[in-house]
């Protein structure tokens, strides 16, 4: 040990000794003692000893006038250590809801269920999103019968009473069409459609009851609960509902040419051209369009012409092109145009029970047209959705 380093030690002990005037005179006496310089052999247990003493000290000045230290606690700390107030849980209505992101895309990725005894009480239905809460709209009706969409195919529940649950802008993986519960008031959950961006589900209920809606995040969830106290539901039973699906007007197929849309403006920019066969008997066409900048969203004018043979006209070549299969479908668009914005394939060969072949014709002076090669003659229908903005074209299969 150094001579400046004993020196600096002793100056710093003598100053806390008489710094702490509420040391007994006695106490104070003997760290005088101890930090006095001694033979260097002795001199560095003779600090440590004072240093011990100093230490000693403060704890029984501590234990005797608390005061002398701490003379108050922050209000601060005193709100870290007191407990959170338990939240006020929001009461259950009986009236239908809506709430989300607008214009947000999730994915749904489970749904679970349980029963809370806790009054009053009630079942729970959880549906975990991995990307925030789209869009809902929750709707409660006096029978558990629904009808799918967009197949139109009714569908009907375990349970008397039901809720109808519309996610918009989402997508499902890994989550069971249909379950069973069979809870006190939640006794069937079931998917009724997966179409276009428009995820649905249908709840069987025992009888009609009131629901409290809660969204959360950390994971991302929208809560339903349903009550299963009697006294809670008294409240008048839900406005009956059209069993129409709210994401599409469903018209029948007709064996004839069909034409819609509207001319609104600066010609749609196509985006997407999707096919897909539908177990509910069609195989499907799917044209999505974006508006241009400052402009309002707009299906455009088009005609859907059957014919019976797979040979088209491209436009405005002239030139002739056959399709697979033995009789088509001609599908023009009036103020539409992908020149600049659809980068998909022109010439899609699915092989679906009917549509064999779907091929651009033509893109020219903002009319846009598409021939569909069929296996066989058929039936048709469209369907004119919004956000985003599609022609659907629907092929009836055998």
């Amino acid at each position: 040990m150094s001579d400046k380093f004993e020196k600096n030690l002793r100056d710093h002990l003598h100053h806390e000794a008489e710094e702490i005037r509420e040391f007994p005179r006695q106490l104070r006496g003997r760290i005088r003692e101890g930090i006095t310089p001694r033979a260097r052999p002795r001199m560095a247990p003779q600090l440590a000893l004072a240093g011990a003493l100093v230490l000693v000290a403060f704890a029984v000045l501590v234990a005797r006038n608390p005061q002398v230290i701490i003379k108050d606690v922050p209000s601060a700390i005193k709100q870290i250590l007191q407990p959170s107030p338990t939240p006020t849980p929001q009461p259950f209505t009986c009236a239908d809801r809506s709430g989300g992101t607008s214009g947000l895309a999730a994915q749904l990725t489970a749904i679970r269920t349980a029963h809370h005894a806790e009054t009053p009480g009630f079942d729970r239905i959880v549906f975990d999103f991995s990307d925030g809460i789209p869009s809902y709209d929750l709707t409660r009706q006096v029978t558990s019968a629904f009808v799918k969409d967009a197949s139109g195919q009714p569908v009907t529940l375990d349970g008397s009473a039901g809720i109808k649950l519309v996610f918009r802008n989402a997508s499902v993986q890994g989550v069971a069409d249909d379950q069973k519960p069979r809870l006190t008031a939640v006794r069937e959950i079931a998917q009724l459609g997966n179409f276009e961006g428009v995820l649905s589900y249908g709840v069987g209920l025992s009888s009609s009851q009131c629901v409290r809606v809660l969204e959360l995040t950390g994971p991302s969830r929208l809560v339903v609960d349903v009550t299963t106290s009697a006294s809670a539901s008294t409240s008048p039973a839900p406005t009956p509902l059209p069993t129409t699906p709210s994401a599409t007007d469903l018209t029948p197929f007709a064996c004839q040419d069909l034409a819609g849309g509207s001319s609104n403006g600066p010609a749609m920019r196509l985006t997407q051209v999707r096919v897909a066969h539908q177990a509910a008997g069609y195989d499907r066409i799917v044209f999505e369009f974006a508006a241009p900048a400052g402009v309002t969203p707009y299906l455009p004018t088009y005609t859907v012409s059957r014919q019976a043979s797979a040979k088209f006209v491209k436009d405005p070549s002239g030139q002739d092109v056959t399709l697979r299969g033995s009789s088509g479908l001609r599908i023009a668009l009036h103020g539409a145009s992908g020149a600049d914005s659809y980068t998909g394939s022109r010439d899609i060969t699915p092989g679906l029970p009917v549509l064999q072949e779907l091929e651009q014709l033509g893109d020219f002076e903002a009319v846009l047209s598409w021939g569909a090669g069929l296996g066989r003659p058929s039936c048709i229908r469209t369907l004119e959705l919004s956000n985003p903005t599609r022609l659907v074209v629907d092929i009836q299969t055998p």
